[in-house]
């Protein structure tokens, strides 16, 4: 599984406020859509606190669901799309370039 995402924006202050509703947890469980090509998955929502859990040394995984409307591929992407280019969360090396 290969998570990407395009939301670049992180918020110090949100970030700080998750870890204080993750500091009693062991796993945080993230939900991803599969773009349906090269094993991508998009990250839509949770990016604030992944961040706080691995900042907390909190395991994080990540639980496949189906797009509220159907989206897969190239739709996907486009109405997925957040405030830059996709890059994998892992490295932070951009998908497309």
């Amino acid at each position: 599984m290969i998570i990407i995402t395009s939301q670049h924006y992180r918020n110090d202050k949100i970030t700080e406020s998750k870890k204080l509703e993750l500091i009693d947890c062991s796993e945080l469980v993230l939900t991803v859509y599969a773009v349906g090509f090269d094993d991508l998955y998009i990250l839509h929502d949770g990016h604030h606190a992944r961040e706080a859990a691995l900042e907390l040394g909190i395991s994080v995984t990540y639980e496949c669901i189906d797009h509220p409307a159907g989206l897969t591929g190239e739709d996907l992407l486009e109405q997925s799309r957040q405030d830059g280019d996709w890059y994998y969360i892992k490295t932070g090396d951009f998908v497309w370039r």
